[in-house]
């Protein structure tokens, strides 16, 4: 089994500044060939044809052989309260219980009863701390597992917890040091107000028509401002 990293869903620039930390947000199990294995695979797609039974069969047979590893691969998991993964962990008293790991699957998918793609997300209701302990464990686990899964591949999808009371506060010094004056904001002209105990912009001359202002945004225009002002 190949065990990959994906950082794209996060924000490294938030992370960095102290306003986030990095988070996990799931487990992605899905099927993995070779280099010589995707070429054996266009080899016969072009030999028989993709709309041919011999290749409707060759897939079946993959599909059902990643299947078999994905849920070989999931056995390990049996220590954890996973929800969803039974009929057993999938009432909504479940639901609103402190599980591990919530499971999602394609299984049924075009009338079959397998799945070749598994989702393990992490419980939100935990800190970021608790999944990332949790996280390190079950690599451990599966790095030192003895399961032989070559077409399976697991992917490691980090996200962003962003540190929301902190992001608010500074936004709303921002805007308390800009209300009023005339500003660049999102490459619109105009000023900031505060209306409805909110913070909004409105371009400039407009009476009716404004929006909210985005708070990670806000912060990212402030210091590229800052830092034209200082150049």
């Amino acid at each position: 089994m190949i065990i990959s990293e994906d950082y794209s869903y996060t924000n490294p620039q938030l992370i960095r500044m102290g306003y986030a930390t990095l988070d996990i947000h799931s487990l992605i199990f899905d099927r993995y060939f070779t280099e010589e294995e995707m070429q054996q695979n266009r080899e016969y797609a072009e030999r028989y044809g993709t709309n041919s039974s011999e290749w409707a069969e060759r897939c079946d047979r993959s599909t059902t052989e990643i299947a078999k590893q994905i849920d070989e691969v999931l056995c390990l998991f049996a220590k954890y309260d996973i929800h969803q993964i039974s009929a057993d962990t999938s009432s909504m008293e479940h639901y609103r219980s402190n599980w591990d790991l919530y499971y999602y699957s394609n299984r049924g998918w075009n009338g079959k009863d397998m799945a070749d793609h598994v989702t393990l997300s992490f419980n939100k209701n935990r800190t970021v701390e608790e999944n990332m302990a949790l996280l390190a464990e079950i690599v451990e686990m599966l790095n030192h597992s003895n399961v032989d899964a070559p077409n399976v591949k697991c992917r490691v999808q980090y996200q962003t917890h962003k540190n929301e009371e902190k992001i608010k506060a500074e936004a709303d010094a921002i805007c308390e040091r800009l209300q009023g004056q005339t500003i660049n904001h999102s490459g619109i002209t105009g000023k900031i107000k505060r209306l409805n105990d909110c913070w909004t912009f409105w371009k400039l001359r407009a009476k009716n028509h404004y929006y909210y202002i985005d708070p990670v945004s806000l912060i990212f225009e402030n210091i590229k401002r800052d830092e034209k002002e200082t150049a």
